[in-house]
């Protein structure tokens, strides 16, 4: 089975059950978990990727994109809507979504192949710490809006 469709399978078992989790905790605490998860796991996630196995291969996606990304790729769409007031909403989640995406997201893998053919996969993956610092911060200043009422 390809490897991308094997980590998409499990991938959404664990967003529903991440999804489910954050209505009972708020989306921000899984938020934070994910982003903390990614940086923690940058280095091992480059490192398995460099080995040349299938298996570690595997095990890189499987850990990276079924249960990491999954635990802040599920909350990311309410964690945005619940950001906004209703009259805003839409506005201000596609300009903040656009304007993170042109300026970080589009560059990401040209600034990755650079690092990693200047240096190697250890400066990659502070990129990715880097990144992940950033949206931090920035959800640290979200408010947790967990069974608030976001038509008010």
């Amino acid at each position: 089975m390809n490897v991308l469709l094997l980590a998409a399978f499990l991938a959404v078992p664990v967003m529903l059950f991440f999804g489910g989790l954050s209505d009972r905790i708020g989306r921000k605490k899984i938020f934070v978990g994910g982003t903390i998860a990614i940086a923690i796991y940058a280095v091992p996630y480059f490192w398995l990727m460099s080995q040349g196995s299938v298996l570690a291969l595997i095990v890189a996606m499987v850990i990276g994109f079924s249960i990491i990304w999954s635990s802040y790729g599920s909350v990311l769409g309410t964690l945005f809507a619940e950001s906004f007031s209703a009259n805003v909403r839409y506005t201000g989640i596609s300009l903040g979504y656009q304007i993170g995406a042109a300026l970080v997201g589009g560059p990401a893998p040209l600034i990755a192949t650079a690092l990693l053919v200047a240096y190697n996969y250890i400066a990659v993956a502070g990129f990715v710490v880097f990144c992940a610092a950033v949206s931090l911060v920035a959800i640290s200043f979200a408010q947790e809006m967990r069974g608030k009422d976001l038509d008010a």
